[in-house]
């Protein structure tokens, strides 16, 4: 490769890996995918778990991503998998979640959530939310 071309495509990559370290350094997540998670309970009604992408090295789809445990059905007392694009009215299964929120209806007595990416026939958990009494 002449050397005019090689300088090119070395600056290409260069670029394309500063991006990826200018994005690592905003999010600060070095794992497939981080998530934040904010609890609140209820003693009448559905506990609520809000759970916001906040990062990762994988781009996920909303089709992709699965939570457990979340109520199905809340008079039958029916928990399940769901993908986050069933939950979400306004997601696509192929929309890209990047930054985006969700709330999940859970049962008392949930004390884990996974989450799980499901694709090409793999699938792994990539965060899981533990219940914390202790945390006010």
């Amino acid at each position: 490769m002449p050397s005019r071309r090689r300088i090119v495509a070395l600056a290409g990559a260069a670029a394309v890996g500063g991006g990826f370290t200018a994005y690592h350094g905003l999010t600060g997540c070095d794992e497939t995918a981080c998530f934040e998670f904010e609890y609140h309970g209820a003693d009448d009604a559905a506990n609520r778990l809000d759970v916001r992408h906040t990062g990762g090295r994988e781009t996920l789809r909303a089709g992709d991503v699965y939570f457990d445990e979340v109520v199905v059905d809340w008079e039958s007392r029916e928990t399940g998998a769901r993908s986050w694009a069933e939950l979400d009215g306004e997601l696509e299964a192929e929309d890209v979640i990047d930054g985006d929120e969700i709330r999940l209806r859970l049962m008392t007595g949930t004390d884990i959530v996974e989450i799980q990416w499901r694709r090409d026939d793999d699938e792994r958990v990539v965060e899981a939310w533990v219940y914390d009494d202790d945390v006010s």
